[in-house]
């Protein structure tokens, strides 16, 4: 597992959101790569200060990475719909569901003005 990891205007870290290798995968070849570039930036973490190159979320940043989730998870919801069906088991569905649910998480974070910052690991 791998994560994307979002820190506050203070540069200490709020949320991380682990994601599967395939979804970071499908991630790295997607629009969601060349959107931003990343930064060096020096942050807290446990009290302990580091270096990472992280996105800063601003302008243009925040609303490109927003259109682009908001896009995948339209496009997410179409096929889970048409894939779907009254006797998929409880398993099926997550399964089925994670990609979606992952989008979610990321929008929300993305969307939050709070996040000044966010790195992919």
């Amino acid at each position: 597992m791998l994560d994307i990891t979002f820190y506050l205007h203070n540069k200490e870290e709020a949320e991380a959101i682990e994601i599967s290798d395939d979804f970071y995968h499908w991630l790295a070849q997607s629009e969601f790569s060349k959107i931003g570039q990343p930064q060096t930036q020096e942050i807290t973490v446990d009290g302990e200060t580091a270096l990472i190159s992280a996105i800063q979320l601003e302008g243009m940043n925040r609303r490109k990475f927003s259109d682009f989730f908001r896009n995948a998870i339209v496009q997410e919801s179409d096929e889970l719909l048409g894939s779907l069906d009254n006797s998929s088991s409880k398993q099926d569905y997550q399964d089925a569901t994670y990609r979606l649910r992952i989008l979610q998480n990321l929008r929300k974070c993305i969307e939050n003005e709070e996040y000044k910052y966010f790195q992919r690991r």
